[in-house]
């Protein structure tokens, strides 16, 4: 089965994922939490609120603003940092990190299809299924931080259909080192989201991500 609209591959620069300053330590942040979320900004852009992958519904104290969420009025994607709350919603904001989710492609749409080897950490698929989350590193020539010369993005080889109607995805994580000095090690997080896929999966339907790593190729696969 062929996608009814083939949509362009975003490639991320790693350095893209920035993330906001915060105090470490005990005491007042011993109850810190981190979530991916879906953040949102209000109309004079600043991020106010959150939902978990979870679920829940928080409101940020303080607001934010962030270069990678200017757009008012948006949905962005992101890692929380917070303080639990005693009682209510309201959440001390500690830090938000964008988390990319990149568009993807078909394969005969992509010219360069650089699988670059990366390290796989984990993979595991939102409550809802709405993102499916990938944590990797990426070998940099910088002690701290991302070389911004690596890029990563997603592209789908196929798109096939069971007796049953269902679909399986099979996907490629894209790498390109771009020369970048392998000294070090930095930790990365990808989210795939349902709504960038050339069609939006359906219950019962497989997506299987191929990422090539400096052990081989690995496979994960996750059911709608």
């Amino acid at each position: 089965m062929r996608p009814k609209q083939l949509l362009p591959i975003l490639a991320f620069l790693l350095a893209a994922c920035t993330t906001e300053t915060y105090d470490s330590g005990d005491g007042k942040y011993s109850m810190m939490r981190a979530d991916f979320v879906e953040t949102r900004t209000n109309g004079a852009g600043e991020l106010y609120c959150a939902v978990t992958d979870e679920g829940d519904s928080l409101l940020l104290s303080p607001k934010r603003t962030a270069k990678w969420a200017a757009t008012p009025d948006s949905l962005y994607r992101a890692l929380l940092y917070y303080n639990v709350p005693q009682t209510g919603i309201e959440v001390k904001t500690i830090s938000l990190t964008s988390i990319p989710t990149p568009l993807v492609r078909m394969k005969e749409d992509v010219k360069e299809q650089q699988t670059d080897p990366v390290v796989f950490n984990s993979a595991w698929m939102s409550r809802e299924g709405r993102y499916i989350n990938l944590g990797l590193s990426v070998k940099t020539g910088v002690a701290e931080g991302v070389d911004e010369k690596q890029t990563i993005g997603l592209m789908c080889d196929e798109i096939t259909t069971d007796s049953e109607g269902h679909r399986h995805y099979s996907l490629t994580l894209l790498h390109a080192q771009n020369g970048v000095p392998e000294y070090y090690s930095a930790e990365l997080f990808l989210s795939i989201a349902d709504y960038r896929l050339p069609e939006k999966p359906a219950e019962g339907d497989i997506i299987t991500i191929t990422i090539n790593t400096y052990k081989g190729k690995t496979e994960r696969s996750f059911q709608y």
